[in-house]
């Protein structure tokens, strides 16, 4: 059996990985990179139709893969981990007779993908995998394990084959709130592991301060406590963030307000959890016909208006300021510009810091930020946990900027790659 990293082994972001046995071939994701070389992001939907597999390689977007210049007959799979452009953003560039596989909360999240045009990928032919549910794609075995990340019902995968076990972590974690995840697989870890594919994005960090998804929704308690209307700045797929703001406004008498996207995302997951909050739990949670193309979609086919009765305006919020906090997107805060409301807000910022620095609207507008913010990846002090329970003969380094880092925390276990480079198992 044989393992290639095609993108990984030295960047955070566009994950694809190979794994070929002499019967059957495995991709585990299929990633845009967060950055290309230019240093500027890729516009996927917008280029999608224009752009061959072979433009991208030139443009540094997609890793060489010797499977798309001469294809055989080998049966392949793609096994997604998560819904997140940088493990599944090339997906559409796969020929049409790959099967496709994911978690339930994975599809529901890449067909809102779809729909918003955010992704070229149709998910309609992904076959939903279930936890610890084994399956067999010619002489291997996959065994998907849920995993604690900050994309809801990702995967952790085993494969099994030949006389090896590799275990891809995928993105991971233990600080979410389903963090339990990640104590049952220390509790009971796949036995006889050979070699475990490891993420370390957080890695070569100066901060390795570890916050609880608890400790956050504290914190946005405390800082919410004071007077003044807030924005929140987070992703509308980092569903235990949406969670926290949603408690903390609970808890100070607040009122969540966000756009029909997010709350369209919240739906879609209903299957998913029954705890999740939505826009008909009461007046907690308002959504806000902010005028873009995501809205404007949903008013074609008439989706927008199944949120009518949670609706509300631009002056009711100006008369009940000082109760609000208002997921932002670019929208909501060029509409409170205009609206001379901007003076009266502060930023809470539940981002990577990382993406703040090129985004000067909040200088130029006045706007205090407050930082209040936890990695969906697991610290170092975790993956020397997850190391330790799964006992791997080799550990390789994925989803980092740092491999090196790998030979001090495991030693000789660490076998460090190269993009591209073929080892066999």
């Amino acid at each position: 059996m044989n393992l290639t990293i095609h993108r990984g082994t030295h960047e955070i972001g566009g994950s694809c990985i190979e794994i070929n046995s002499s019967t059957t071939r495995i991709f585990l994701d299929f990633g845009l990179p967060l950055m290309e070389k230019k240093d500027h992001k890729f516009g996927l939907r917008k280029e999608a139709d224009k752009k061959t597999y072979q433009e991208l390689i030139d443009e540094g977007i997609a890793p060489t893969v010797p499977y798309f210049r001469k294809r055989d007959e080998k049966p392949t799979v793609l096994l997604l981990t998560h819904s997140h452009l940088d493990h599944h953003g090339l997906a559409y560039w796969l020929p049409n007779d790959i099967p496709v596989y994911s978690s339930m909360g994975t599809k529901k999240l890449l067909e809102t993908a779809f729909y918003f045009d955010q992704s070229p990928f149709n998910p309609a032919k992904v076959t939903i995998l279930k936890s610890q549910k084994s399956v067999t794609f010619g002489n291997l075995t996959i065994t998907p394990f849920l995993a604690d990340h900050s994309a809801i019902d990702a995967f952790s995968y085993l494969i099994a084959g030949e006389g090896k076990k590799i275990f891809y972590s995928g993105d991971i974690r233990s600080h979410g709130r389903t963090g339990y995840k990640f104590k049952n697989l220390l509790a009971n870890p796949p036995t006889d592991i050979d070699y475990l594919i490891l993420e370390g994005s957080t890695l070569g960090r100066e901060v390795q301060e570890v916050k609880t998804e608890i400790a956050i929704e504290e914190q946005l308690v405390q800082e919410l406590s004071n007077e003044g209307m807030y924005l929140a700045l987070f992703s509308s797929q980092n569903i235990d963030r949406f969670v926290s703001f949603f408690k903390a406004c609970r808890k100070t008498k607040r009122i969540l307000v966000v756009d029909p996207y997010t709350a369209s995302i919240l739906d879609s997951l209903r299957d998913i959890s029954a705890n999740l909050p939505q826009f008909d739990w009461g007046d907690g949670f308002k959504v806000y016909f902010v005028n873009n193309s995501y809205t404007s979609r949903m008013g074609k086919d008439n989706s927008l208006y199944r949120y009518k009765h949670a609706k509300i305006t631009i002056e009711e919020i100006r008369l009940m300021s000082n109760r609000i906090v208002i997921k932002e997107n670019s929208a909501i805060r060029e509409k409170l510009r205009k609206e001379k409301m901007l003076g009266e807000c502060k930023l809470i910022y539940s981002l990577w810091s990382g993406y703040l620095k090129d985004d000067n609207f909040w200088k130029e507008n006045d706007v205090p930020i407050i930082n209040i913010h936890s990695s969906g990846h697991a610290y170092k002090d975790d993956l020397i946990r997850l190391a330790e329970a799964m006992k791997p003969r080799r550990i390789i380094p994925n989803h980092t900027f740092n491999p090196e880092n790998f030979a001090s925390l495991f030693g000789a276990k660490a076998l460090l790659l190269s993009d591209g480079e073929t080892f066999e198992c």
